[in-house]
């Protein structure tokens, strides 16, 4: 399904994101944008400022559905540097990652010249482009991450190991060019080379090594006339941002292995550019839904495991406030059959049963089932049978009236109660001395919250020693069940 808008409405749309966000100057900072934010198409862009300045290098991801490159961008989000900048642009085209297909409407990638393959203005992908040109701009390099077909080669050696395939490459515009910004010559193929040679010195399968890929893109001859539409060549040419493109060939499994790959050729340009990071952990756990928290009537949300069942009442209004996974970032959850890609903070009507598909990128993450049921959501005989807790990241369940015990450095999260005779939704839980920190007190409804021992106020626990406390569940200004929480001695 394509995404499509007025173009009247793109347009002056673009211009208030382009124009609106300004990024924080504070050195050692992070910065996170959101641009287009609660559409399917959302960007999210960081820049992560080091100690003291220097050089600044962007990192773009995902403008095509290949993981070696979204994933690697991924890794460079929380990193801290001790001298100069990045701008990391993880998912450039979110609907082309989840979905799994290169382009939606057309190849973001060919869209940084009007003239090229652009055909229609109102597109997302045209939206997007238009801020990452101005990205662009800010950066001292650009590098462009993708998997590409078989193994790129010099000369031709098999169908899957010849000239035009892309992987294993580093892909510049040309041999060197002269910068429009200030007329000095870059020397693209000779940084490309230093790259590959550091790069190649830690890659022990040869058959994976790296090459220098020029496409010649602005000659008559080039292989790839195609690429004048590409961000690397608009940076060249129309900024003189030096750029290039990174391709790990889509032939090497597991998919670990291409990330690392990636992260290695990006560590030695950070290393050519004098920008002093720590090195990314390389972790790639598969992705698995805990929870969602789901609000219904605009009432507390709820917090609803993976693969559990959830009923509501027909004609309620739900809303998905928060996914809870082992990622934080390239989380989507899709009510099938309605809304768009991404129904996070959206309103729906339950006329039916509905089942909600998380996704992390392009991988399957879980499931949550909605079914309009008959129980009132305000039944005055509701009832609570029992806690759901996390305890130090191990769920625990515990019945309505009994104890826990946890350790001086235990972390608690209230996540919801299973109740009977009406709705968890409808029933307020509080972590009695508990108050969220930057709060000046207590709402009563602590879902959610990550709670310390040293966050608990010692007046408000059961033996005034702060080593007993209780938390309640109310239902219609009635307290309907609690549990003791006891920290050891």
């Amino acid at each position: 399904m394509s995404v499509r808008f007025p173009q009247a409405v793109a347009i002056s749309l673009a211009l208030v994101f382009l124009s609106s966000y300004t990024f924080g100057k504070a050195l050692g900072d992070t910065q996170h944008a959101v641009y287009f934010k609660n559409t399917d198409y959302e960007l999210h862009v960081y820049r992560i400022l080091g100690e003291t300045p220097g050089k600044t290098l962007m990192i773009l991801g995902g403008i095509h559905n290949e993981p070696g490159g979204y994933l690697a961008a991924d890794l460079y989000v929380d990193m801290a540097l001790k001298k100069g900048n990045l701008i990391v642009v993880p998912r450039a085209n979110l609907p082309s990652v989840v979905r799994n297909h290169r382009w939606i409407n057309g190849d973001m990638n060919r869209q940084f010249f009007p003239e090229m393959e652009r055909t229609n203005n109102s597109t997302y992908e045209v939206r997007v482009v238009e801020v990452l040109k101005k990205l662009i701009a800010d950066s001292d390099l650009l590098l462009n991450l993708h998997d590409g077909s078989g193994f790129y080669r010099p000369a031709w050696i098999s169908d899957l190991k010849n000239p035009l395939r892309w992987g294993q490459s580093i892909i510049a515009d040309d041999d060197s060019f002269v910068s429009v910004r200030d007329g000095h010559r870059v020397e693209l193929r000779t940084r490309a080379n230093s790259v590959i040679q550091r790069v190649n010195a830690q890659i022990e399968k040869a058959e994976h090594h790296f090459h220098f890929n020029n496409t010649r893109t602005a000659y008559d001859d080039s292989p790839h006339p195609e690429m004048r539409g590409s961000a690397t060549y608009f940076a060249l040419t129309d900024l003189g941002v030096e750029a290039y493109g990174i391709e790990t060939s889509k032939e090497i499994e597991p998919l670990n292995l291409k990330v690392k790959y990636q992260s290695l050729a990006i560590n030695a340009f950070l290393e050519e550019m004098g920008i002093v990071p720590q090195n990314p952990k390389i972790a790639l756990d598969p992705p698995q839904l805990e929870y969602l928290l789901v609000s219904v009537n605009g009432g507390i949300p709820s917090g609803i495991p993976n693969r559990k069942t959830f009923a509501v009442k027909r004609g309620d209004k739900i809303r998905i406030e928060h996914i809870a996974a082992n990622y934080e970032r390239g989380l989507v959850a899709d009510i099938l059959g309605l809304g768009g890609l991404n129904d996070l903070q959206k309103d729906f009507i339950v006329e039916r049963p509905l089942t909600i598909e998380v996704n992390k990128d392009q991988f399957p993450c879980g499931k949550v089932f909605i079914v309009p049921g008959n129980t009132p959501a305000d039944s005055p005989e509701t009832r609570v049978i029992e806690f759901l807790i996390t305890v130090d990241g191990t769920s625990r369940r515990i019945t309505n009236g009994g104890r826990l015990t946890l350790s001086p450095k235990s972390v608690l999260r209230i996540d919801d109660v299973r109740v009977e005779g009406g709705e968890a939704n409808t029933v307020q839980l509080n972590f009695v001395g508990f108050v969220p920190p930057g709060e000046s007190s207590n709402k009563g409804e602590d879902r959610g919250y990550a709670i310390t021992k040293k966050l608990l106020l010692t007046r408000f626990s059961r033996d005034k020693k702060g080593f007993e406390y209780h938390i309640t569940a109310r239902h219609r200004n009635s307290e309907i069940g609690r549990i003791a929480v006891s920290y050891e001695h």
